[in-house]
């Protein structure tokens, strides 16, 4: 996404740059005495261009030149990633939907044919778009509970692809069928080596391709002596090669936008199939009518180390086989470098992401973002879905995105009731429909997963229930007297006064009969905090306790030769 000063008009009503790019030209006849045109351009982006995904440059080649006597009918602007555009005007507005290093060049043919050849290139750097791996999204959360959010993106280093391995024009149309594949060739002469010997002899290979259904493809290539090697094999299901045309079914193949996708010594990313949606290291960008591997140098689907022993010159031809119906493609071209190095002479000029407030956020409903710590956030969600959004902005102006809808479930509450009458202890909960587990003495007990449990004896029970958000409560009751073997039963309440509070708090208990009682004072895990002697208890007593406890979650019990009670405190 461009940041809002890139904007369409400014590039419209900008003054055109004063640059004229001359092709190389001479005064000796080319192709049956004809005297080559010069091209000329000139565009509203400068020496080199530093734009974002999507942005367009104006280019004017009206000062091109024929020969006297002739004039010009072709203007055929190329940058890189597509099979260029051809008009029949000199003005031209083009669009740079990929990040990289785009080498624009202008090539100019008159009326009978005669061509200039491409002029010297201007570069344009297209912001590309960060990694985003570890950006932290959760996918699910639950009511209640505040999550931190964190970013860290990392901006691609601005390499284009090696020098003298622009496509050709040999494109060919990626028709749907098995046999026989679709292929292109690609002549070779001129290379001093006999045979490779090793990997970095060869360099890149590089496709511009468009294709709406990777998963179909197995892409190779094969040199003269007839050795071959595989550069992608299936995978990648429904993720595209390029922005492609999904639209033209399977009749005319209408091409969409090829991407460039490179092969060769210390690749940046790994396979094609591992870097499609739902891979293993997905490196894609969305597209016109999906998801598309981005732009980019891959490992190949076997060793490019298959082709030592080729013979360098000769005729290599490009395969693509198509195993599944419904969708096709286009190869707008490709080259092989031979030994050239990616071009890493504008990584200096990259685009570097900003860490201030303004340019490293997040956005979204419930988000706070960290004051003083830029790609930090809270969230504090509330059930349903919504869009959660880390933004970056870098020095090109360029804005990059990466959202995911979080589903935050409602939470829900259980509480344990027990019905003496039916020897049953069952759980109350708000915030159903809910799964339920029940334990016994802190352990799961098998088959115990419905709303009600019959204990074994006397001893702590619990219940952990869970909604169809995945979210879950829990409540536990300490002690119960339902199916005591010694015969104890649910006596008559007490209450603690006040609740919650500071651990200081007054029990009074009502119609109590036990010569001698205990206070019991446990933690939710079961441990005696505080205990003392009650003495005797008749009827209505008040006792006063202290407890010297930290803030959290208690039991209080009042234990007598039949008498087992339990209350749950707040300690504050």
């Amino acid at each position: 996404m461009s940041h809002p000063y890139h904007s369409f008009a400014a590039l419209l009503f900008c003054c055109f740059t004063s640059i004229a790019v001359l092709a190389q030209t001479d005064d000796t006849q080319r192709g049956g005495g004809c005297i080559p045109p010069t091209a000329i351009f000139s565009n509203t982006a400068g020496d080199t261009a530093r734009i974002c995904q999507g942005d367009v440059i104006s280019v004017n080649g009206a000062s091109s030149t024929a020969a006297p006597g002739h004039s010009i009918e072709q203007w055929i602007w190329n940058y890189g990633v597509t099979a260029g555009d051809t008009s029949t005007i000199p003005f031209a507005i083009l669009s740079f939907p990929n990040g990289g290093v785009h080498q624009l060049t202008l090539e100019v043919i008159d009326d009978i044919g005669c061509s200039s050849g491409p002029s010297a290139a201007i570069p344009v750097l297209v912001s590309s778009t960060p990694d985003f791996t570890t950006t932290n999204i959760p996918a699910l959360l639950c009511e209640g509970a505040v999550f931190q959010l964190s970013a860290s993106a990392e901006q691609p280093l601005m390499i284009g692809a090696p020098p003298g391995c622009t496509a050709p024009d040999n494109g060919t149309p990626l028709v749907d069928v098995q046999s026989p594949a679709s292929t292109s060739t690609l002549q070779v002469s001129g290379q001093a080596s006999g045979v490779i010997t090793s990997v970095a002899q060869l360099g890149d290979i590089c496709l511009e391709i468009e294709h709406s259904y990777m998963g179909d493809l197995v892409l190779s290539v094969t040199c003269p002596n007839g050795q071959s090697v595989i550069l992608h094999q299936q995978g990648g299901g429904g993720t595209f090669l390029g922005d492609a045309n999904d639209s033209d079914g399977n009749g005319t193949i209408i091409p969409g936008n090829c991407f460039q996708y490179c092969f060769g010594n210390n690749p940046e990313f790994g396979t094609l199939a591992a870097s499609a949606v739902g891979g293993t290291t997905p490196n894609t960008v969305p597209v016109t009518q999906g998801n598309a591997i981005a732009p980019g140098r891959y490992t190949a689907a076997q060793s490019l180390s298959q082709l030592v022993g080729c013979p360098l010159n000769g005729t290599w031809t490009f395969s693509s086989t198509d195993f599944f119906g419904s969708d096709n493609g286009y190869l707008c071209g490709w080259c092989i470098s031979f030994g050239a190095e990616a071009d890493s002479s504008f990584v200096q000029f990259g685009p570097t992401l900003g860490s201030s407030a303004d340019s490293s956020f997040w956005s979204g409903p419930n988000i706070t973002n960290t004051v003083g710590l830029p790609g930090s956030a809270t969230f504090s969600p509330v059930p349903g879905s919504q869009i959660v959004t880390y933004n970056v902005i870098d020095s090109y102006g360029c804005e990059h995105q990466v959202s995911s809808t979080t589903t935050i479930g409602a939470q829900p509450e259980v509480t344990i009731v027990e019905n003496p009458e039916l020897g049953l202890i069952c759980a109350e909960v708000i915030g159903g429909p809910v799964t339920y587990q029940w334990s016994f003495q802190g352990q799961a007990v098998v088959g115990a997963a419905g709303a009600c449990f019959t204990p074994p004896g006397a001893g702590s029970v619990g219940v952990t229930v869970q909604n169809t958000a995945g979210c879950s409560a829990s409540d536990v009751l300490l002690t119960t007297s339902l199916n005591s073997p010694n015969g104890v039963t649910n006596a008559p309440a007490f209450t603690v006064t006040p609740n919650p509070n500071n651990g200081s708090f007054t029990l009074r208990s009502f119609s109590i009969e036990a010569s001698r009682a205990e206070l019991h004072v446990v933690d939710m895990t079961g441990r005696s905090v505080h205990e003392r002697v009650l003495g005797a208890m008749y009827d209505a007593t008040t006792r006063t306790v202290q407890l010297d406890v930290a803030p959290g979650v208690y039991f209080v019990e009042v234990l007598g030769a039949s008498v087992r009670l339990s209350q749950r405190i707040v300690v504050e």
